[in-house]
């Protein structure tokens, strides 16, 4: 299997776990009494954005698998940077731009740690 394959694989296993992740923050959303129209935009901007950004780590990592290994931390800490400044402009738009709810934004950024939690946990006890 080549990296890419399991890259590809991985994204759709992130995307089969920020679907129902994303429902749930949404009715927590509407249920707390946010704007349904502006919780479910913003949650589906960063769920997308999050989801870039598992992508763009994995890619970088099997693209990194190529080189020497000098050569491929450095890569690797190159792409850290670039995925780092992303996610402050996201962040910072968030806050800033109105129509967007920061929270309902930056939520969706730790979907991948809470899905990757969970299939470790559901791995262990025999699923």
């Amino acid at each position: 299997m080549t990296g890419m394959q399991i890259v590809r694989e991985e994204t759709a296993r992130m995307l089969r776990g920020f679907a129902p992740l994303t429902l749930i923050a949404f009715g927590a959303f509407v249920i707390a009494g946010c704007d349904p129209l502006r919780a479910g935009i913003s949650l589906l901007l960063g769920a997308g954005y999050a989801l870039l950004l598992f992508r763009m780590l994995a890619v970088s990592a099997a693209r990194a698998a190529l080189f020497p290994p000098a050569q491929a931390v450095r890569r690797v800490r190159a792409g850290y940077l670039f995925r780092y400044v992303l996610t402050g402009i996201m962040v910072f738009a968030a806050i800033k731009v109105p129509f967007i709810h920061p929270l309902a934004a930056v939520l969706p950024l730790f979907f991948p740690k809470v899905i990757l939690l969970w299939c470790n946990i559901v791995q262990r006890k025999g699923g």
